[in-house]
């Protein structure tokens, strides 16, 4: 992943553009920050906005070519959502081969070298989703505090749910510690995180070192409920393959 970021040519996989989604998010808030800070470096701030757009784009077009499409059509709004779950084209088509054939190669060397980036990369899709339902929530449907509460908790559980689903596609859930422990770890972190900087950067919630075990406990509450689409998908998928059998 990510050989020619900066190029509008070839092709990649809803995988790469939803990471490159995360990291724009999070290189923009970033940025965003500083500027408040330090308005004095407001060109820089400027130049370096122009290299996230151009990144942000060239990486939209190559998705937009992997399911066959222009680049253009990134800039249909709501189009990024469709770019983030619609399958690329098996085959090689006008744009170039599938990303899929290039990476076949390297995956096995690409997974136990880099199984946090895997992770990332499994999860930065639906996090990108529930921010996005959250932000949306928290902006139109505020009426009290716990009808929000209630809200958010069942945003995570679907679209958690929604991300085994895409992952594993109906089959059955390995039991090993990376699906039962470090992928609700991450998908915790990178949602938190997502949500405290859209909090920051829109609504202008600070974060304060006195509160510091409070955004624990809301992280591993968000953790905490990842459970509910997990154990739902063990038993919904355990109990189709049983009556397909």
């Amino acid at each position: 992943m990510f050989k020619f970021p900066f190029s509008f040519e070839g092709r990649i996989r809803r995988l790469e553009y939803g990471l490159s989604y995360l990291i724009y998010i999070l290189l923009y808030a970033t940025a965003a920050f500083i500027w408040q800070e330090f308005q004095k470096w407001g060109i820089a701030i400027f130049l370096f906005y122009v290299s996230l757009m151009w990144f942000i784009l060239a990486q939209g077009a190559k998705r937009c070519h992997d399911i066959g499409a222009s680049g253009f059509y990134q800039l249909i709004p709501f189009y990024g959502l469709w770019l983030v779950f619609q399958e690329g084209e098996s085959n090689e088509n006008q744009y170039g081969i599938s990303p899929k054939e290039d990476s076949l190669t390297d995956a096995t060397q690409l997974s136990e070298r880099s199984s946090l980036l895997n992770m990332l990369v499994q999860v930065s899709s639906t996090v990108l989703l529930n921010t996005l339902i959250i932000a949306f929530l928290v902006e139109y449907f505020y009426s009290s505090a716990i009808t929000l509460f209630l809200w958010m908790v069942l945003s995570v559980i679907v679209c958690y749910f929604l991300m085994l689903l895409i992952n594993h596609k109906g089959m059955a859930l390995p039991d090993n510690r990376e699906i039962v422990f470090k992928i609700p770890i991450v998908y915790a972190t990178a949602l938190y995180i997502c949500i405290r900087l859209y909090n920051l950067n829109f609504r202008g919630v600070e974060v304060y070192i006195q509160t510091v075990y409070l955004e624990i406990f809301i992280a591993a509450l968000i953790m905490a409920f990842t459970y509910i689409p997990y154990f739902g998908y063990k038993v919904l998928f355990k109990k189709l393959r049983t009556n397909e059998a």
